[in-house]
């Protein structure tokens, strides 16, 4: 479990080379913890400035990131691989009305799955990750993943997406109501970076998120989803 993260892998997360990441975590005040004999970064703590930085990154760098991330894990950067994951994966509940419920829905569906059984472990770290920072965003989604994914014992990787009868207040800045809940459930740190790159890149599209939020139907937003995606590998 790569729980640390040296400087080297945090700029292959970004895809940059070291100087310019330093430069980047510099700015972000990033605190460091010896592992090893190494300086280091904490997963958890990349991944929550990295969840809010790839959303004001500019398009080629997330390309840059998502590519080298996919490069480390040995995944095709051309794959459909968010249309692949989410396929039997959308969830459209009924009695969904507060942030609280919304949580508590996705840790009980996640564990329908079987990639992951205890569900009271993984709400606890769902809440404590939209405690320390909301991961929605301002275009109406939340990337929604545990705080601590090493205090989860995980199956497999998983990406699912919730989308509740009527938008929810979730902690966006501005206030912002969220409409469309993914969950992200990678042990790799890599895996997950590569998933957040690309979920960032489709969700810069308003046509596709409007296009999401008039459907009720999971086959036809699961159709959405290939259409947006393939979209964006076709310029790798």
């Amino acid at each position: 479990m790569d729980n640390y993260l040296t400087l080297a892998d945090t700029a292959r997360c970004l895809g940059m080379g070291l100087k310019e990441a330093t430069r980047e975590i510099g700015r972000a005040d990033l605190q460091t913890v010896m592992y090893q004999g190494r300086k280091c970064y904490l997963r958890r703590d990349i991944i929550q400035w990295l969840t809010k930085e790839f959303g004001s990154l500019a398009a080629d760098r997330l390309v840059a990131a998502e590519q080298s991330n996919a490069e480390t894990v040995g995944i095709d950067p051309a794959a459909l691989l968010i249309t692949d994951m989410l396929f039997s994966r959308i969830i459209l509940p009924y009695r969904v009305g507060t942030a609280s419920s919304m949580l508590r829905t996705i840790a009980s569906e996640a564990c329908k799955t079987g990639a992951l059984y205890d569900e009271k472990a993984l709400l606890e770290q769902l809440t404590l990750r939209e405690q320390a920072h909301s991961t929605a965003l301002r275009c109406g989604a939340a990337l929604t993943h545990p705080l601590d994914i090493s205090k989860l014992y995980v199956e497999h990787s998983m990406l699912m997406l919730f989308k509740p009868p009527h938008p929810l207040p979730f902690g966006e800045e501005s206030g912002k109501l969220t409409a469309l809940f993914f969950l992200l459930m990678f042990p790799a740190a890599n895996e997950h970076l590569h998933i957040l790159a690309r979920l960032n890149r489709m969700l810069r599209s308003k046509d596709f998120i409007d296009s999401l939020l008039v459907i009720r139907d999971e086959k036809e937003m699961l159709d959405i989803i290939e259409q947006r995606e393939t979209e964006l590998v076709s310029r790798f």
